[in-house]
């Protein structure tokens, strides 16, 4: 990507890549911006810096913002990323220099990591101070990028995470995303689907007494009717529950907020159909529009382990974009944690 393919970006920046590649004027101006600003740590020149960097944002001749990176292995998320960093120009902070680097640096990195699969890259990731982005901060999900709020570190910092979507857990050549805009009806038009969240539905909650006594799928210490209680959302086939979601409201500290840690169970006869898939779909929009309407709730999302061996071929792929289910990191066991954040919510 040359700097003349490179999109203008927000109002009118000229934008230089210079990963892995040799900028002399991006090098120079980034270097007299570190030694005007002195912002870089005192360990490290801005000789070394530059070596990294990524791209840089000019304004009628003047850089403005840049992003530098490393390569590193990210140990939570069992795989290596792009660790981005950025700043720009004290002077002109309110200029929007990082939201025209955003698209370009995005497609220079993913481009960079299909084109080396030896690096085995999997995304980008950064750590972002409290309160450097503003009322960004407030987004679980930033703009264009898209950077997830994952975890937080010991000392407050956002920890957020972009996986490329070219890249599989297990090494594999990417087949279809699933990104497609259905309803759950129109996925599995095969099954009915209805809500069952807070109704107290004497119907709903038999019927799924019946499913998990009949399956015998529940754990030793937990009942049908306790589990009812839980209920969200369901799927019926020929008058029958075959398919149910259930879920508990709890603070996820490795997020700090308070998600609906998602269950599911479908009749093993229909595993292999789409509603499964179909019910996670209805069940996110049926929350994200009850969380909407009770703001005094602080819901922020669905959390999600996940336990089905049925899961181990899309597990390997880190972003669901139906669902927005994002790998957030590993259970002591092994088992992945996801998150899919709702949009309109806002982190405190």
């Amino acid at each position: 990507m040359t700097t003349e393919e490179a999109p203008a970006g927000v109002g009118g920046f000229e934008v230089r890549i210079g990963w892995r590649r040799d900028d002399p004027r991006l090098e120079a101006d980034a270097i007299a911006l570190w030694e005007r600003t002195g912002i870089l740590p005192d360990d490290v020149t801005p000789a070394e810096r530059a070596r990294e960097l990524v791209a840089g944002a000019y304004q009628d001749g003047q850089l403005i913002s840049l992003c530098t990176a490393v390569v590193e292995p990210i140990p939570f998320l069992r795989a290596r990323f792009v660790v981005l960093r950025s700043m720009t120009d004290p002077d002109r902070r309110r200029s929007h220099g990082q939201f025209a680097l955003a698209l370009p640096v995005r497609k220079t990195l993913e481009d960079w990591a299909l084109a080396n699969p030896g690096e085995k890259v999997a995304g980008v990731i950064g750590f972002v101070e409290p309160g450097a982005w503003g009322d960004f901060d407030k987004l679980p999900v930033a703009p264009i990028w898209p950077l997830t709020v994952v975890a937080y570190t010991h000392d407050g910092k956002q920890v957020r995470a972009c996986w490329f979507d070219h890249f599989r857990l297990d090494g594999a050549r990417p087949g279809e995303s699933g990104a497609l805009a259905l309803t759950a009806e129109e996925m599995a038009p095969d099954f009915e689907f209805r809500p069952a969240w807070r109704l107290n539905d004497p119907r709903i909650e038999k019927d799924a007494v019946e499913f998990w006594n009949r399956l015998g799928i529940l754990p030793r210490n937990v009942t049908a009717e306790e589990r009812a209680r839980e209920l969200i959302a369901v799927a019926y086939k020929d008058g029958r529950i075959v398919g149910v979601n259930t879920a508990r409201l709890g603070r996820l500290d490795q997020v700090r907020a308070r998600l609906a840690m998602l269950r599911s169970a479908v009749d093993p006869d229909y595993r292999r159909t789409r509603v499964s898939f179909a019910l996670t779909l209805y069940t996110r929009a049926l929350l994200e529009c009850w969380s909407n309407e009770h703001p005094e709730e602080r819901l922020a999302g669905l959390g999600a382990i996940l336990e089905s061996r049925e899961l181990a071929g899309r597990g390997n792929q880190p972003y669901w974009p139906t669902t927005r289910f994002i790998l957030a990191g590993f259970m002591p066991d092994g088992r992945q944690l996801r998150v899919s954040w709702f949009e309109d919510f806002r982190l405190d």
